[in-house]
């Protein structure tokens, strides 16, 4: 009976552990147009959802909306060798957009870059994610 309700505890957590996981993904909201829309939460020095995953060649439209009501935001993402170059700044309380296309497969981080002085930078209290970029299917 022990080992049978261990096991099963087991399961359970490994459930939860995969459900979790799952929602870290990016939901796509609509495509229209053909032009993926995103929504990513920007406040408490993090990134909701954290992971998001587009295909190259496909346009995005990421919408950026800052939950903070005092702390400005950003959402930095810059690689030259993927041909991204993406700084949108969020002041507390605002919503920004940005429209791009993916072009190279690949894992970029996205990162926000404020820092208050003498203090940690918003990235290393953690507000960074992963951009997964795959290719055309």
């Amino acid at each position: 009976m022990n080992q049978h309700h261990s096991l099963r505890r087991r399961l359970i957590s490994g459930i939860l552990l995969a459900c979790a996981s799952l929602l870290t993904l990016t939901v796509v909201q609509a495509v229209e147009n053909g032009t993926q829309t995103i929504t990513i939460e920007l406040g408490d020095y993090r990134y909701s959802p954290d992971h998001i995953q587009l295909v190259a060649g496909t346009p995005v439209r990421l919408v950026l909306v800052n939950t903070d009501t005092v702390t400005p935001h950003n959402f930095t993402l810059q690689n030259e060798a993927g041909g991204l170059d993406i700084d949108v700044d969020v002041s507390a309380g605002k919503t920004g957009e940005i429209d791009f296309t993916p072009q190279m497969p690949g894992t970029y981080t996205f990162f926000c870059d404020k820092k208050m002085p003498f203090m940690k930078s918003h990235r290393d209290r953690g507000m960074q994610g992963k951009l997964v970029v795959t290719g055309a299917e």
